[in-house]
This record gives structure tokens, sequence and C-alpha cells, in this order.
């Protein structure tokens, strides 16, 4: 096994836990939301187990990234589908990266 391959399934189990561990606080249920955070943990789960099981044939260094990407977004939004795809005009559409930049400046000792 790769480095890639470490990586992949480490990321997309990441995503499966931070999904799985969401809670609604009183919000609304979306069932389109919640059928697509059950397909995202489906999706990522089934990597992470492919890994460990030697049947995942391929990974590269992109793929990586994007899971990265997608990994930050959702640790980013809570495991919040629904705020992944809510579109702001105040940011572009990109709430959940200004969200994540700010609390990550908000808990450097710097700013305290």
């Amino acid at each position: 096994m790769t480095i890639h391959f470490f990586i992949q399934a480490t990321l997309c189990a990441l995503i499966a836990i931070r999904l799985l561990l969401f809670r609604r606080a009183g919000a609304a249920h979306r069932p389109w939301a919640a059928r697509l955070a059950y397909v995202l943990i489906v999706l990522a789960g089934a990597v992470t187990i492919g890994v460990l099981f030697g049947r995942y044939d391929w990974a590269m260094l992109s793929q990586s990234g994007i899971t990265a990407v997608l990994c930050l977004a959702v640790y980013a939004v809570r495991g919040n589908v629904v705020e992944l795809f809510r579109m702001a005009d105040a940011d572009g559409g990109c709430s959940w990266l200004v969200r994540f930049l700010r609390r990550s400046c908000d808990d450097h000792p710097a700013t305290r």
C-alpha cells in the first residue's frame, strides 16, 4: 500500500465519521439532505474499506487533493451538507470556506 492509498483512506474515513456524527440541534429535517449525507457516508466508507482490504485499485495525488478539499469543507460546516451547497451573495458562494478561515484565525493564539 502506497502513501496515496493511506491518505485517501484516512480522508474518506474522516469525512464519513464527521457526517455520521452530525446533529441537527433543532434544525428542520430535510429528506434530500439526509439522503445526500447517506450517499456520501457510504461512498467515503467504501473507499476506506476498499483500501483496508486491498480492493481499491488506484489513488492519485490529485484525487487525494480533491478529497482533502471535501474533507475540509465537511469539517468547516460541522457535517451539515445543506451548508455545503448554500449560496450567499456576501461571500460569493463559499460560505463554508469563509467560516473555516474565520474560525481558524479566531483560534490562533496570536489573535487572542
